[in-house]
């Protein structure tokens, strides 16, 4: 098999300074960039590879990019990126799952969500934060299940809160709680058991919370459910 050649990336820096003094000056030009996160959403896949043109995203000392993997926000030059993702256990491994090409703005932040089921895909956020202020959170709910109907998130049944009958790969926006012990989450579709749990929104912290899985499937690998992200 074939080894497909990435090379690594750096932690997060907003501001990359290059240097272009020459004999005659000592200015500085700065370069603006962007910000990539992922998150591997793909049931059952036990360890993918993703990258931005030649860059790894997923670099060996962070662990398998397995399902369900979360990768922080590392940095990334702005403008039209291809995406691709790879499976290195295939006998195919030198062949791209998929390759999407990806616009980056300088100065934003951006999130790239791995799904599918038969066919893998690319779901790419800008994660517009806003402004974070003490004593609040924000959040928001992605339907990445493929095999799902439309799902509605409430937190504490409080309706200013509750994200309402999102499709698969439905985007929104975050939105802002305010900071408490616990909140009682629930998922509910028409024909679905209702999935529960506890959400603890931390100070000045931003969350994507997400379905994923298949609703055939018992494996616990592939099986229905969700996940909580903090995005860092």
């Amino acid at each position: 098999m074939k080894k497909v050649l990435f090379f690594g990336f750096s932690v997060i820096v907003f501001m990359l300074t290059l240097n272009s003094c020459n004999k005659l000056d000592d200015d500085f030009t700065y370069v603006e960039i962007s910000a990539v996160s992922a998150v591997n959403v793909v049931p059952g896949s036990a360890g993918l590879d993703i990258g931005l043109d030649q860059n790894k995203l997923n670099n060996n000392w962070e662990g398998v990019f397995s399902y369900n993997r979360y990768l922080f926000y590392k940095n990334a030059y702005p403008g039209s990126r291809l995406v691709r993702v790879f499976d290195p256990r295939s006998n195919t491994g030198d062949t791209a799952l998929v390759s999407k090409k990806v616009i980056f703005t300088p100065g934003k932040f951006y999130s790239l969500y791995v799904i599918g089921k038969d066919k893998v895909d690319v779901l790419a956020t800008e994660d517009d934060f806003g402004t974070l202020k003490p004593g609040y959170a924000k959040f928001r709910f992605m339907n990445l299940s493929p095999e799902a109907p439309k799902l509605t998130l409430t937190l504490n049944d409080v309706d200013s809160l509750a994200v309402k009958d999102k499709a698969y790969k439905d985007l929104t926006p975050f939105k802002t709680i305010k900071i408490a012990d616990v909140y009682k989450l629930k998922i509910n579709g028409a024909g679905m058991t209702e999935l529960l749990g506890d959400f603890k929104p931390e100070d000045k912290e931003v969350y994507t919370i997400y379905a994923s899985g298949l609703t055939s499937s018992s494996d616990t690998n592939k099986k229905y459910g969700f996940q909580i992200i903090k995005h860092k």
